[in-house]
C-alpha cells in the first residue's frame, strides 16, 4: 500500500492477493538479505526467501523498502465506516502513537510468548517495509513454520536483447509464526498456496505440447497496474470451467478468479549411452521450477464489461507509451450464467480471519 502512487490513466488497478502456509527456506543464502544505496542516494533493504508448502514445492516471496519522506497511518472512521489515512514524517514513524492509528506496511508476528494461561501467543508488530526487512533478517530461520498473506504484483522488463520478460512477485504484508508445527505427512494436512486476482480477460485456448492438446487450458489476460498494463497467463485444468470462460467471457471483460500457486519441477528422462546392455534411464532436471497460477474458480457476479473497454484500454496503452518515450528522451538527454454462485471450486481465501495459522 503506497499512498504516493498516481495512475497514468483513469482505470482502477486489478488487485491480486495471496496466502501461504509452510516452512521458511533460503535464510542461509547470500542473497537472503540485501542492504544498499539507491540511485537517488536513499537506503534500500530487502529480504527474499522461500515458503515450502508441500514436499519439494516452494514459492519465493520478498519484502523490500526504501527510506522516504513520509509514512502513512490508517484508521477506520466509526461514523463513516471509511478508512482514513494520515501522513507522518519518516523520522517520526516510531514515535507516532495516536490512539486507533496503525502504520501501513507489514504486520509481523514472528516472535512468540506464552500468556497467563500458558498458551502460545504471537508478538505482533507493525512496521514499514524498510524496517520489516531488517526485522525479518533478524528473526526468520530456516524450517520455521509460518503463515503469510499479501499482494500479488505482475511486472515486466526488457532485457539487453530487447526481449520482454514477465514476472510475478509475492509481497507479504502479514507474516506470522504458526502456533502448531506443520507436518507435510500428516493425514489432515492441507497445503495452503492460494491466490485471488481480478483479471481483464483476453482469451482461453487449449494448452498444446508438440502440437498435441495436454488437456489443460491457458487463460490469457491483462493485469492493470498504476503505470503499466501487464500480460499474464493462467492455467485451467477443469474442462468444464474452461468452457464457462469461453462461452461467457468476451475480450476486455474483467472478472475475479481464484486458485492455487503451483510450483512443479520439470524432469526429463535421459537415456545413458555409456553403459553395457540396456540403457539405464537417469533423471535430469530440464527446467528446475515452473510456477503456475492455476485457476480453480471464478465469481460470475464480479463480471465487469464497462470499466476496461477496448477504448479505455487503448487510451491507457497510449498513455504508457508516451510516458515511456518521455523517460527514454530524458535518459538520452540525461456466460449467461451470472448467478450469485461461483464457477468451479469455491474460494478457500480467508478474507477476514485473524489467526488462520
Amino acid at each position: 500500500f503506497i499512498m504516493d502512487k498516481e495512475s497514468l490513466f483513469d482505470m482502477p488497478v486489478t488487485r491480486g492477493s495471496f496466502q501461504l502456509k509452510g516452512k521458511i527456506s533460503g535464510v542461509e543464502k547470500d542473497n537472503f538479505f540485501t542492504e544498499k544505496k539507491t540511485k537517488n542516494g536513499g537506503d534500500f533493504r530487502a529480504v527474499n526467501f522461500g515458503v515450502t508448502y508441500d514436499e519439494h514445492a516452494t514459492v519465493f516471496v520478498g519484502v523490500n523498502g526504501t527510506t522516504r519522506d513520509k509514512v502513512y497511518f490508517s484508521k477506520r472512521n466509526p461514523d463513516t465506516k471509511k478508512t482514513e489515512t494520515k501522513a507522518v514524517n519518516w523520522n517520526q514513524r516510531e514515535n507516532f502513537n495516536e490512539e486507533g492509528w496503525n502504520i501501513i506496511g507489514v504486520n509481523c508476528g514472528i516472535e512468540q510468548k506464552r500468556n497467563e494461561k500458558g498458551a502460545v501467543e504471537n508478538i505482533s508488530k507493525s512496521m514499514v517495509e524498510y524496517d520489516a526487512a531488517q526485522y525479518l533478517n533478524a528473526y526468520l530461520e530456516d524450517d520455521m513454520d509460518v503463515f503469510m498473506s499479501g499482494n500479488v504484483e505482475f511486472n515486466s522488463f526488457t532485457n539487453k536483447n530487447g526481449e520482454v520478460t514477465s514476472g510475478i512477485n509475492f509481497r507479504p504484508n502479514r507474516i506470522y509464526a504458526c502456533k502448531k508445527p506443520i507436518d507435510f505427512e500428516a493425514e489432515d494436512y492441507v497445503p495452503q498456496h492460494d491466490f485471488k486476482q481480478t483479471i481483464v480477460f483476453k482469451e482461453v485456448n487449449q494448452e498444446k505440447e508438440n502440437d498435441k492438446a495436454t488437456g489443460r487450458f491457458i487463460v490469457s489476460a491483462w493485469i492493470v497496474n498504476y503505470a503499466s498494463i501487464e500480460n499474464a497467463d493462467f492455467i485451467i485444468e477443469d474442462k468444464g470451467l474452461a468452457t464457462l470462460f469461453k462461452k461467457n467471457l468476451k475480450e476486455y471483460t474483467a472478472i475475479s478468479v481464484w486458485g492455487n500457486i503451483n510450483c512443479r519441477v520439470v524432469v526429463e528422462e535421459v537415456a545413458s549411452d555409456d553403459c553395457w546392455g540396456a540403457s539405464d534411464p537417469t533423471k535430469r532436471i530440464n527446467n528446475p521450477v515452473v510456477r503456475e497460477m492455476v485457476i480453480t474458480g471464478a465469481d460470475p457476479s464480479s463480471i465487469d464489461k464497462e470499466t476496461y473497454t477496448e477504448n479505455e484500454m487503448d487510451k491507457a496503452f497510449t498513455a504508457i507509451r508516451k510516458s515511456q518515450n518521455a523517460e527514454s528522451n530524458f535518459a538520452d538527454n540525461d456466460s449467461d450464467d451470472n448467478s450469485t454462485g461461483s464457477w468451479g471450486s469455491s474460494s478457500s481465501f480467508d478474507e477476514d480471519g485473524d489467526e488462520p495459522w
